[in-house]
Formats: structure tokens, sequence, C-alpha cells
């Protein structure tokens, strides 16, 4: 195959996974020998073990499309979709997600893409979202506040001025019906007792 063959076929997904390739070209078995070739020749850039794009598109990625590409299951949550949402106002360095695999870090040129464990049954609460070509799992707000509540509960206090330090925004509507789900699913005694009084807290700012 020639490598304009392959780009035109790619164009519409300019990132990529060896899986993927293995899909999409699975009559040619010496696909991912040639993806290695155009590697070294500087058509296809890696960006971590069995991801790739492709070199034209490398200024165009949005580094977002490529959380759940580096590792996978994962999806969007904590910190980053919490900010992306509007409820916190600072913008985290880290691309952060959860994921139903181990703990793992990863830095490249596109930024810090952190995942953090959890169970099973808690792997839920997010959505497919499509712009252009861009494509990610991200957590719905309710679902992002309580990842980020169970992964941090240690460090956490609930009381009104820890909500005021930690700058949450007190005119975001939760869904209190998607709340009272996450909290019987997550089924913790001090997670139910720090979303009791973050919604505490907007109330009496409000």
């Amino acid at each position: 195959m020639k490598f304009f063959e392959f780009e035109k076929r790619m164009v519409g997904n300019p990132i990529f996974t060896s899986n993927e390739l293995k899909t999409i070209f699975f009559d040619r078995e010496n696909i991912l020998v040639q993806v290695a070739f155009w590697v070294k020749k500087g058509y296809i850039k890696k960006v971590e073990k069995g991801v790739y794009l492709l070199t034209i598109e490398e200024n165009n990625i949005d580094p977002i499309a490529l959380a759940g590409k580096i590792y996978s299951p994962s999806y969007l949550s904590l910190e980053f979709a919490l900010n992306y949402y509007g409820i916190i106002p600072d913008i985290p360095w880290t691309y952060t997600s959860v994921s139903t695999k181990k703990t793992k870090h990863f830095s490249n040129q596109f930024g810090n893409f952190s995942y953090q464990k959890i169970k099973n049954n808690l792997f839920t609460g997010y959505k497919s979202v499509t712009n252009g070509k861009l494509s990610f799992n991200l957590a719905t707000p309710e679902k992002a506040l309580m990842d980020f509540i169970y992964l941090n509960k240690s460090r956490l206090i609930p009381e009104h001025n820890f909500w005021q330090e930690m700058r949450i925004n007190e005119e975001f509507r939760f869904s209190k019906k998607n709340l009272d789900f996450f909290k019987k699913l997550f089924h913790d005694k001090k997670v139910s007792a720090l979303i009791s009084t973050l919604l505490k807290y907007q109330k009496d700012a409000r």
C-alpha cells in the first residue's frame, strides 16, 4: 500500500491506535509493519505505544481527543470535566480521566494525561462528545463530581468553608436525580455527606 492511499482513508480519523488499524485494514496483515516504516519516514508520528497520528495533522490535534486513545477504557472526568462544565474555575494542567485499569500517568508533546482506577461497577455516567473530527468520552457533571469526591475523599472536608475555598460555582445546577442515583451506586457515607454539604453550600450562597 502506498502512503497516500493510507492517508486518504485515515484523513477523517487522524488519531488512531494499533487495534483500530487492524480493524480498518483487516485484509492487510502487515499494516503495522508499514506504519512502523512510515513513522521512520516521518509521515506518521507515534504519540504513545500503540497510538499514532498523521504528521500532516499534528498542529490541528486537540489533546482532548488523545485522552481516550492513550489509555482505554477511560473517560475524561475529575478536575478536567469539572472545569469543562464551569463548576470550578481553575484550569487543570493535566487531562484527568478514570479507568477500570490501574492508575497511570503519561506525558508527551501534547500534555499530561492521568488515569485513576475506579471499580468496574462505577465505570458509568459518561457520554460520547463529537465536534467535527473531535470525539471523546466525557463524564456528566454529576458523575465528574462524584468521581472527584470519591477518589479524593480522604482529603476533602464536608464543610461550607471547604467548598468556598474550592471556588465551586454556586450557580451551577446539578441534577438532584442524577446525584441521588450515583450516591446509591457509590454507597459511601463520606461521599454522601460531602455531596450534601456541597448542595447546602450552593443553596446558601445563592
